[in-house]
């Protein structure tokens, strides 16, 4: 299992090599011992370049946010943003692998995803989910 972490920049590296403006952020943090250089992995954003400029040049405005568990060797839970597209289908913009569904796990997301879509700029989104955890963030 600590293989498939250790690779898991170059994934990033490489997405953002093929796919232009792809946004990829790895949080680490470091092991019990602070003395120690060995970083562990917390958390990773992915945000698609095509499905960005995809989203800006629909300019659609609703956004749905959820959250669910990831079954098997790796835990913690995957947060996936989502818009509509101009057929009126689901358009998925960005996803992170959190640790856990926390205040502080959807803030970095949220925060990632504001400046990746420029959210600050802009007041018309309307963000939409199922009135479990993300709407307390």
């Amino acid at each position: 299992m600590k293989k498939q972490y250790d690779i898991l920049r170059d994934y990033g590296l490489e997405l953002m090599e093929r796919n232009p403006c792809t946004n990829v952020y790895i949080d680490c943090h470091t092991g019990p011992n602070i003395n120690s250089d060995t970083r562990m992995f917390r958390r990773i954003y992915i945000c698609l370049g095509a499905l960005e400029e995809g989203l800006k040049a629909n300019l659609s405005d609703f956004i749905g946010l959820d959250g669910t568990f990831m079954k098997g060797p790796y835990p913690g839970q995957v947060l996936t943003v989502v818009g509509v597209d101009s057929n009126n289908g689901i358009y998925p913009l960005a996803y992170a692998l959190v640790e856990n569904e926390t205040t502080d796990s959807w803030t970095w997301f949220l925060e990632q995803l504001g400046d990746d879509l420029e959210l600050y700029a802009n007041s018309n989104f309307t963000f939409i989910s199922d009135r479990q955890k993300a709407t307390n963030y």
